[in-house]
This record gives structure tokens, C-alpha cells and sequence, in this order.
């Protein structure tokens, strides 16, 4: 394990920015990625995971990290990369849970004058506009989660990939399933194999 400051791409703050998923119904996950276009990938070969600040490497590792890395492991590795005590790529995830709240008001129905109904002193009920709004109040949780492919050398962010999605119960209760999707999702961003300079057509996963 690693640890070190790095500089950071501004991919992060954009994934954020632009994550609002509509209130909670979109169709699938928001996954972006992006690397630096200056960088020679060509030059990396190896990997390993960067420590969390302060971290001691033989400390306990949390059951989400081990997933993470496990996933990322099979990815790296499927893209002939070789785990090294001495790397040239560093990976680093960082992940949360949110609740949100989506408030929505709309029109409560109108009952008008041809209803028949009526109120005090024989006026009907539609004469004053009865109906007003309706508020609905909707719960959900948002998980995010963010890995950064760093030049260990060079202790700056070459590639960082992103993915914001809507947690459902299922998804919490099959939590390796879910966060491993979620590591492959981003990876399908990740445009490189070892030892290669130019960028391969990523893998979109279906």
C-alpha cells in the first residue's frame, strides 16, 4: 500500500455537477470518464492501491474496499497489467450513500360548477377554485462512487471515472454484486491496456 498527495483533474467536481438524476428516475446509472491526453500510457505495466491518508497498511480493511479491489484487480489484470510492490499506476475509490428527497407538486383536481356540488349559501364549490395543489414527498438513496488511476511517480491523476446511481433495496442487499457492476461500469471508460500508448475502443458493458 501507498500513500501521497496528488493533484487532481477537474472530472470530479463536473461528475458532481452534473449528476442530479432527475430527481432520482433515470433509466440507468450516469458513468463518465476522462484521462489526461498529454500522458504516454504506453509506460504503465504495473499496479497496486493507494492507501487511505494516514492509513496503516496492515490495518483492517473494510468488506466494500476488498470488493473494490478484488474487481478491479480482474480488470486491470484482463487488460495485462502486473500487481507490483513497485507500481507505476496507483488506483484510489472513494465512495458514498445519500438520501435524497424529490418534493413534486401539482395540480389537485378542479371541481367546477358542473359537478353539482355546492357549498354554504348555495355557491358551488368550483366558483372558489377548490382542488389548490397536491405535494408528494419521494425518498431514495444515491450511492456514488469515484476511482482515480494515478501516476505514482509523477504523484497526479492520470484517469479518473465516475458512476452516480439510485441504490434500491435489492441493490443494497446484493452488495457485492452491485458495487463490482459499479467498478466495471467505470472501467468501461478506461481506454488503455498495459504497455500500450494509444487508446483501444473501451468495452461498453450491456
Amino acid at each position: 500500500m501507498f500513500n501521497l498527495r496528488l493533484t487532481r483533474m477537474p472530472f470530479v467536481a463536473a461528475l458532481v455537477a452534473a449528476a442530479a438524476l432527475a430527481g432520482g428516475c433515470a433509466s440507468g446509472p450516469d458513468v463518465r470518464g476522462d484521462y489526461d491526453r498529454a500522458v504516454d500510457f504506453g509506460k504503465y505495466k504495473t499496479y497496486n492501491f493507494l492507501a487511505a491518508a494516514g492509513g496503516n497498511p496492515a490495518e483492517f480493511q473494510s468488506i466494500s474496499q476488498q470488493i473494490m479491489q478484488q474487481a478491479a484487480s480482474r480488470e486491470m489484470e484482463s487488460r495485462g497489467y502486473t500487481k507490483s510492490d513497485n507500481p507505476d499506476l496507483l488506483l484510489n475509490f472513494k465512495g458514498k450513500l445519500e438520501e435524497k428527497t424529490d418534493i413534486q407538486s401539482t395540480p389537485a383536481p378542479y371541481y367546477g360548477p358542473s359537478y353539482g356540488y355546492r357549498g354554504w349559501g348555495g355557491a358551488p364549490y368550483g366558483a372558489y377554485g377548490y382542488g389548490g395543489t397536491e405535494v408528494t414527498t419521494r425518498r431514495y438513496n444515491v450511492g456514488t462512487l469515484v476511482m482515480d488511476v494515478i501516476d505514482r511517480e509523477k504523484r497526479q491523476a492520470v484517469f479518473q471515472g465516475g458512476l452516480e446511481d439510485v441504490v434500491t433495496s435489492k441493490m443494497m442487499q446484493d452488495k457485492e454484486g452491485t458495487i463490482t457492476n459499479a467498478v466495471t461500469a467505470i472501467f468501461a471508460k478506461y481506454p488503455f491496456v498495459a504497455g500500450q500508448s494509444a487508446p483501444v475502443a473501451p468495452v461498453e458493458k450491456k
